[in-house]
């Protein structure tokens, strides 16, 4: 394959460098603005001139004619700010909470003073409504994450309003980026998110679900902006150590336990051909019948013992360590490092004893002068795993067939290949992830008002799913066991010289590497005027590799999808903040645009060339040289608007209208799945296994449809369109009550649902992504939260949303030509779904000298106690009982969704240092979500029309709900591994965590 560097692509740099001539300024989403207003307390007259400074940094300004002021570009946090004039008692405001991308409200009322340099300090009180929120977002601050159970980013999510499972807002997992420092942890290819950041290290997560400002692009659903910590002053350090005992965290029996079938039912009496079932002889294979059952119980038993790498999986401890050091070295010179390494232990067993994870942070900041700062921020992280990927690889994205695969984890006690969870038919290898990103960025203040900021950035993700340990060399691929005996466990199949044969077909890996140049100007060209301009711009460098070489039907095929490509993509915007006492405006517009960059081939049926009508075939059935066309750049304008009304200081009514567009996955644009096969048998009738470097050798080469997506050169932008109002209310200063209702409008969403068929090969049919989808989603979104002075504090929040979607367009195209129905226009319409949510926390906190003496001591103070509860309803499915003749589709809602987590934890004073020691229990009361046997009609019967036990229900020790679940299909009784989903709600899990701060 071959790939074009477009001629546009100067173009493209000459319009982004007109663009930062007209613009006139970007405020970073990295810092916020503290502004106000200094006046006389007695007369309430304006004190021009007076001095406000950020105490322990060099950010300052004056008041104005009017006694207002502002100070940008100040890193989130909490402050102590001083105000002082000539002639009037200085005043030290501490407490003043700084947020990114927010406006600080600091009102400074100063006493006049015959004493010079006479000061007091107040304590800032933080406002319970934000007057310049102008469309949804929800900051989890570093104290949250302290009293909170979650111990990972994804976890943070999940406490949010309108979140649910990574989902945001009814939105797909692939509608959202994540940022660290306002730099984007999207690579891009299957729009994956590194979400590994260590928690000690963050200063704030600021999630922008409705309506978020021109500066943030690609992405329909979400931005989640990560800020890390930074100290002006002194060294600060925080250690972090946690272990889960051992034990079994799924539903069921121990996957290897000694009660399962294939221990209890191949028993003696099975060996000695004496095994009677309902009055019928279950005999063993005839090539062992007349043995001694002794032996032959000792040989399946020893057969069936697993190795300890499996066999003790619910036998480890799980370690994790966290290390972070961060502060000034000296008035110029700032730093954080921190290290994060976990001992992962899957739930289930795996070839692997251990998951390990590690992610190393850097940040170091550089005064060069009092105005420019030149800051580097770092990360290397990753993970290997056999159990859950943080990848979208196996999913839908990727291609169909990898969304039925998985890691080589066993989560069933019978499963086939239990026993060599690697080395099996239908599995992958372990996936190794690694991600690494380095960020360089210049800035440059020219005065107390404008600054600008240039950067560039370098993404590395790499996944490698293949034989890394050298387990099955090339000519050691096999068929899997089909000894009766054995035919539902995969052993290890060895030769004579003890070298591993195996059925393994699955080669995976792939690589985004993504250059981020990006370059802003700030200003505040007045009180009321905060205007933001800038531009990015994205080349990557994509390498994917996709191999299953499997004997399917006799002949040995090899399957694929590879490619390389070279796109780019970039943004400009420009965006107003407008502030004044009663209306605040953010207002904005934003340029995207990206192009695949490569040659595609001109007739997108046969892009191989391999049919002999096609121009470029040089031999019928093979590969030929096809016509090509370059692609052609993509682009998309999408205004912005949020408008914020503070009716009175506790009341505030916000609006905000956009257009929100995202690049699809460069995998659905440049995905070429293929299959090849031909005669793989000698002479002698041997499977002949063919080099890599002979893979295409006299093989007939068509495409695929399971492998991935033929890429489009024509996909475009998808769209959504954002309505949202709400209204915030201040309730007596004792609670804060939020409401928001929300539209979203989405369309072009790219679908796979076009089959191509070829003039020739039509039963080969490839799959395109095409712009097809649409979806609508609206709801609204409510949450209650106290202020109370004294220990005990909540917050609620309740969602409703209301959705549906579908895809309207060509299911099926035939090239000119060919025999078949020229056009397969069609469309499908998912039912409305409504879905209902409750999110409850709950905290209890005795601080220092609170709660009852004893003898001068106080027992409970600094213990803080956190319970999170989660309801969701479930999913609306249909079943009508015997007899009914009805046919009302969805008229049941499945068994909801309950979950309660709790942190208790005392803190105490060691030598200095603060030291906390926490417990956390993970669904405290065990609850079960149960799966929805929607493919059974048995089971759905025996759910909704069993009613009591029956002798052998009591005889086996089944509660009735047990009783009322899927059978399994090999061993007949409840299916309870597969009945309980073990991923939303395992059973309950302790946490034990020790905690150092210095």
């Amino acid at each position: 394959m071959q790939f074009r560097k477009s001629s546009s692509q100067g173009r493209i740099f000459a319009i982004l460098a007109a663009t930062m001539l007209v613009m006139s300024s970007l405020w970073a989403g990295t810092t916020g603005k503290i502004a106000g207003r200094v006046y006389n307390s007695e007369t309430g007259d304006p004190l021009p001139g007076a001095n406000i400074i950020v105490t322990g940094t060099t950010l300052g300004t004056s008041s104005d004619q009017d006694g207002s002021y502002f100070i940008i570009n100040v890193p989130p946090g909490t402050y102590t700010v001083k105000a002082s004039f000539i002639g009037y008692e200085g005043i030290n405001a501490s407490n003043v909470r700084v947020t990114a991308d927010r406006t600080t409200e600091l009102v400074f009322a100063m006493n006049s003073s015959v004493i010079e340099g006479s000061e007091v300090t107040i304590t800032a009180e933080r406002p319970m409504i934000d007057k310049d929120l102008t469309g949804s977002m929800q900051v989890v601050s570093s104290d949250d994450l302290d009293r909170s159970w979650a111990r990972s980013l994804p976890e943070i999510m999940e406490l949010l309003s309108g979140v649910s499972d990574g989902h945001y807002r009814g939105g797909t997992h692939l509608e959202n980026v994540y940022m660290l420092n306002n730099v984007s942890l999207n690579s891009g290819l299957l729009s994956d998110n590194y979400t590994g950041i260590n928690i000690s290290t963050i200063e704030e997560v600021i999630v922008l679900t409705g309506g978020y400002n021109a500066e943030y692009g690609s992405a329909q659903s979400a931005i989640v902006n990560v800020i890390t910590k930074e100290a002006p002053k002194g060294i600060h350090a925080t250690v972090v150590t946690r272990m889960r005992p051992a034990g079994k965290y799924h539903w069921g029996r121990n996957i290897y336990s000694r009660e399962n079938y294939d221990w209890k039912f191949y028993d003696r009496e099975f060996w000695a051909d004496e095994k009677m079932v309902d009055g019928v002889r279950v005999r063993p294979p005839k090539r062992v019948q007349g043995l001694d059952p002794d032996s032959l119980l000792a040989a399946w038993q020893n057969i069936i013992t697993p190795d300890p790498a499996q066999g003790d999986y619910a036998e480890r401890v799980e370690y994790e360590t966290e290390a972070t050091i961060f502060g000034s070295l000296s008035d110029r010179l700032g730093f954080l490092i921190s290290g994060r390494f976990k001992r992962g232990v899957n739930i289930f067993p795996q070839q692997f004893a251990y998951n390990p994870e590690h992610n190393i942070q850097m940040n170091l900041k550089y005064k060069l002068s009092n105005r420019i700062n030149l800051s580097y921020t770092g990360l290397t992280g990753g993970y290997e795993t056999s159990g859950t990927s943080a990848s979208n690889f196996n999913s839908l994205e990727n291609s169909e067939e990898m969304e039925w695969m998985g890691l080589p984890t066993i989560s069933d006690p019978y499963d086939e290949v239990k026993y060599a969870p690697i080395t099996n038919p239908w599995g992958g290898w372990p996936e190794l992830r690694t991600v690494n990103s380095h960020t360089l960025k210049l800035t440059h203040a020219f005065s107390n008002k404008s600054f600008y900021e240039v950067w560039g950035n370098l993404l590395l993700d790499k996944m490698d799913r293949t034989d890394r340990w050298g387990y099955v060399s090339d000519d050691h691929w096999g068929d899997w066991n089909s000894d009766p005996m054995l035919r539902y466990y995969l052993i290890d199949i060895r030769d004579e010289d003890d070298n591993l044969i195996s059925p393994k077909h699955y080669t995976d890996e792939f690589s985004s590497s993504v250059l981020n140049l990006g370059a802003s100007y700030t200003s505040q060209v007045n009180n009321n005027n905060m205007v933001k301009a800038g531009f990015e711009y994205k080349s990557y460098d994509l390498d994917y590799y996709h191999m299953m070489s499997a004997i399917e039907g006799g002949d040995h095929w090899w399957l694929g999808n590879v490619y390389e490509g070279t796109p780019y993509e970039g943004a400009a915007y420009v965006q107003d903040k407008v502030e004044f006492e009663g209306l605040i405006v953010n207002a904005g517009l934003r340029l995207n645009f990206f192009n695949q960059n490569r040659d595609a081939a001109k007739n997108m049926f046969d892009p191989l060339a391999y049919e002999e009508t096609t121009p470029g075939n040089i031999i019928p059935g093979i590969p030929g040289v096809p016509e090509t066309k370059a692609t052609e750049m993509q682009y998309a304008i999408g205004p912005r608007l949020g408008i914020s009304h503070p009716i009175n200081e506790n009341t505030v009514l916000h609006f905000t209208y956009g257009h929100f567009y995202q690049r699809p996955t460069w995998h659905k644009m440049l995905g070429f799945p293929f299959f090849h096969h031909g005669d793989f048998v000698n002479e002698d009738g041997d499977t002949v296994i063919v080099a890599d470097d002979d893979l295409w050798a006299g093989q007939q080469v068509l495409l695929s449809e399971w492998q991935g997506y033929q890429g489009n050169p024509l996909l475009g932008y998808a769209k959504t369109i954002q309505y949202e109002i709400g209204f915030d209310q201040n309730i007596g200063n004792m609670f804060r009550l939020d409401v928001t209702a929300f539209y979203k409008d989405a369309s072009r969403q790219t679908e796979p649902s076009t089959a191509l068929y070829s003039l020739e090969f039509q039963s080969d049919k490839a799959l395109m992504a095409v712009n097809s989808g649409y979806a609508d989603m609206r709801g609204i979104e409510s949450s209650l939260s106290s202020n109370f002075n004294f220990p005990l504090n909540f917050h609620v929040a309740y969602d409703i949303t209301y959705s549906n979607g579908g895809s309207l367009g060509f299911e099926d195209l035939w090239e000119d030509g060919s025999p078949g129905q020229r056009n397969g226009y069609g469309m499908w319409r998912r039912d409305w779904v409504d879905n209902h949510s409750v999110k409850t926390m709950v905290n209890l906190d005795f601080y220092e000298n609170w709660g009852p003496s004893i003898a001068g001591i106080h027992p409970l103070e600094n213990l803080h106690t956190n319970v999170y509860f989660e309801y969701r309803n479930g999913d609306e499915y249909t079943y009508h009982p015997p007899g009914d003749t009805t046919t009302t589709p969805n008229n049941r809602r499945w068994m909801p969704h309950f979950r309660t987590n709790l942190k208790v934890a005392k803190v105490v004073n060691i030598f200095g240092a603060k030291t906390e020691f926490s417990v956390e229990v993970r669904n405290l009361f065990n609850n079960k979500d149960i799966v929805l046997p929607w493919w059974d009609n048995d089971a759905m019967i025996r759910w909704h029309e069993k009613t009591e036990l029956s002798e052998q229900d009591n005889k086996d020790g089944l509660t009735l709900e047990e009783a009322r679940l899927p059978r399994h299909w090999y061993s007949g009784e409840p299916d309870i591994w597969g009945s309980y989903n073990n991923y939303t709600n395992p059973p309950r899990q302790l946490f034990f965590q020790l905690k150092v701060d210095i």
